[in-house]
């Protein structure tokens, strides 16, 4: 009886409860298959997870629990903790107890971003410390690379400039070598050429700058060195001038900068010089040609990381869109008779387009994670020939550049787009409470403007995309071999589609992305070389095909993504209910990208086949409802993570939406703040006639 009457209270609202703790349990009870095996796999192993889970008690309290009340701050103060948490953090990682936390972090296995709110000097862990890794000699690696990985000093990136962006061999910055002193000078010979937008610079006391090499008049291309931006005191060292950018879109982000080099002079030792040296009597000594393109490693892995960052961001909308609709009641169940409003609510999560766009995100995230999984470890085995490998390893590294930077960055383009449109979505299917920065996802929707945004501009970086698949295609038009991710040039076209049923033909629909994608490459190719005979130069043969172009990277970029995530699924996940599962996600993700995009599959699929695709849309919206809330449970996000009242575990969110209201600082008195400057323009006497007439009191009032 106790037991009954406890389930009952859960489920009825009351004045201190919103009475939804019973709805996600029971969602979980539908679940098909085991939550905890599927979370071992997101989670690679699961001591990984219990581990981060510990090493997150040492990050607990001040000044990290500042970050939840970040939202009230101003600018400067929203800065000023960032620092203090990053100081107190690195306390922790040198503090000999904590060896086990600072070993699994250097590892990779943990991420400072896991434990606290980082902010800027984040960069500092990834892409400075990458290029030192990759582009610094062994004397260079020795007097760097131990202290930047115990944050005894920070660095920035400095590539970007006012002036010049994706196009890095623009870029204005010089370095000219000074052969009677031994020095190279530093100059931003005009306002155009300040370096702009490397996150953490403000805070950073060192940075890796790209500026063109110059030697008796002579270019040498960009370079990278390392530059000291701030004294022992914090102040600027001599002819350097840092500043920060200001507001930008998402709040949170204060510590994005510009630098500005007045003829600083730095040590000839200080050109990054594993692969590229100038001698001490002015000789330029190249790198092997194949080697060259070594020094755009740091990108790549920033890319890399941008489509991990976009499975992050949008499991987390993911997950509080799904958990959200499930607890949400709208809509009563039988609304055409006249007693329709003493019927039960609907949860919004079965509302069919509820479905489609919650159900979209999470099979979108679902494949961003299982195609990154394949990414990295490319991405990784060519880090470490760069870094480790012998001669011939470096060579076949070097052999395979090409084709992963113009893979990654497709990848970074469409993931990071494809991301934003669908966490914007999932805070839309919110409602009104997805307006809430408390919400969890309106933060998500403005902060992933960034990870869209950064590290190539979507347009230029498709059409380097583009260019390979041009290249490719002329290769396999010419009968010559191609590898890697184009090796579906090599594949007959489709015949004519003409299925009634998609049920268990994801093969099939994997075979048609494959098809679009070297129908479109081929059409690119054969579009740019009819421009070129015409007599046009390259570059203004591919603007000529530019609009084709972004559509070939699109169509190369997501089919890369599905055909790895198959690939992982059959190699990484067991026969079980949880492949079954992760594969529903799969062909619903395929069937709606066929539906939304119909156009490009003309004179491939009959009207019949795309009829029977809506069909099997709906039938897989109804197989995942009951798996909705595991799948999302599955990722293993906690609330801490997620920073949600929407999204929270127990299915608490009204108590929660009301408990982050009460915090705001306009709530702490209950006089009005800013009264004395509304009063004077009131009727004062209007409020005290109103005052004699409204009162509070129960008495025989009943509701």
């Amino acid at each position: 009886w106790l037991k009954n009457k406890l389930v009952i209270s859960m489920a009825l609202p009351s004045e201190h409860s919103g009475g939804t703790a019973h709805v996600l349990p029971a969602e979980r009870a539908k679940c098909s298959f085991d939550v905890e095996v599927m979370t071992r796999i997101f989670s690679s192993a699961s001591a990984d997870r219990d581990a981060k889970d510990s090493f997150k008690q040492l990050f607990s309290g001040e000044p990290f629990s500042s970050a939840e009340m970040r939202d009230y701050m101003s600018y400067e103060k929203r800065f000023e903790a960032t620092l203090q948490r990053t100081a107190a953090a690195v306390a922790i990682v040198r503090d000999p107890k904590n060896r086990k936390f600072m070993m699994s972090h250097m590892a990779g296995k943990v991420q400072m971003g896991d434990m606290f709110e980082t902010g800027g000097l984040g960069i500092h862990f990834t892409m400075f410390l990458t290029f030192i890794k990759t582009n610094a000699s062994e004397e260079q690696q020795k007097v760097w690379l131990e202290r930047a990985q115990e944050g005894r000093f920070f660095g920035a990136y400095a590539q970007t400039e006012l002036g010049h962006g994706s196009n890095v061999r623009g870029l204005e910055t010089v370095a000219i070598f000074d052969r009677e002193t031994d020095e190279f000078v530093i100059h931003s010979p005009t306002l155009t050429s300040l370096k702009w937008w490397p996150t953490g610079m403000y805070a950073c006391t060192h940075g890796v700058v790209m500026a063109q090499l110059v030697i008796d008049g002579k270019g040498y291309g960009f370079h990278g060195f390392m530059v000291q931006f701030r004294d022992d005191n914090g102040n600027l060292m001599p002819g350097v001038e840092v500043g920060e950018l200001g507001p930008k879109i998402n709040p949170d982000n204060t510590n994005i900068g510009y630098a500005r080099f007045s003829h600083v002079r730095i040590p000839r030792f200080n050109m990054f010089a594993k692969f590229q040296q100038v001698t001490r009597d002015g000789n330029y000594v190249a790198p092997p040609p194949k080697l060259e393109k070594f020094r755009y490693i740091s990108m790549m892995q920033i890319r890399m990381m941008l489509v991990g960052a976009s499975f992050r961001a949008l499991s987390h909308a993911a997950t509080i869109a799904v958990r959200y609709s499930c607890v949400r009641r709208q809509g009563f169940k039988d609304t055409s008779g006249q007693g329709a409003a003493t019927t039960a609510e609907n949860a919004v999560i079965d509302y069919r387009v509820q479905q489609y766009r919650t159900f979209r995100a999470l099979a979108t995230a679902y494949c961003f994670y299982f195609s990154a999984m394949y990414m990295n470890r490319y991405l990784s085995r060519i880090q470490s020939a760069v870094s480790n490998g012998t001669g011939e390893e470096r060579d076949s590294a070097a052999a395979e550049m090409p084709e992963l930077h113009a893979t990654l960055s497709g990848l970074k383009v469409w993931s990071t787009l494809y991301a934003h449109e669908s966490i914007e979505d999932c805070r839309k299917a919110c409602g009104g409470q997805g307006y809430l920065r408390s919400s969890g996802v309106c933060a998500l929707s403005t902060d992933f403007t960034e990870p869209a945004t950064v590290e190539g501009e979507q347009v230029i970086l498709s059409l380097q995309t583009a260019r390979f698949l041009i290249k490719a295609a002329a290769e396999a038009a010419a009968g010559r071999a191609v590898v890697g991710s184009v090796e579906y040039l090599k594949v007959a076209p489709l015949p004519l589609v003409q299925t009634t049923s998609w049920q268990g033909q994801t093969q099939l629909l994997l075979d048609l992305f494959r098809d679009r994608a070297a129908r479109f490459a081929r059409k690119l190719a054969a579009g740019f070389q009819k421009e070129r005979s015409q007599g046009k130069a390259f570059d203004v043969a591919l603007n000529a095909v530019a609009i084709l172009a972004y559509k070939a990277a699109e169509c190369h970029s997501l089919y890369v993504m599905v055909n790895n995530n198959h690939r992982a699924l059959m190699e990484f996940v067991e026969p079980g209910n949880e492949r079954k599962a992760a594969e529903r996600l799969l062909d619903l993700l395929l069937l709606i990208r066929l539906r939304e995009q119909a156009g490009d599959w003309l004179g491939v699929l009959t009207e019949s086949a795309l009829d029977a695709a809506n069909d099997r849309i709906n039938e897989l919206l109804s197989e995942i409802r009951p798996d909705c809330v595991g799948l999302v449970d599955a990722f293993g996000w906690s609330d801490s993570e997620l920073k949600s009242t929407l999204g929270r575990y127990d299915g608490n969110v009204y108590e929660a939406i009301y408990g982050e209201a009460k915090k705001s600082p306009l709530n702490e008195n209950p006089k009005m703040l800013g009264w004395e400057h509304l009063q004077p323009i009131l009727d004062i006497e209007f409020l005290r006639e109103g005052m004699k007439l409204q009162r509070a009191g129960l008495r025989s009032a009943k509701l």
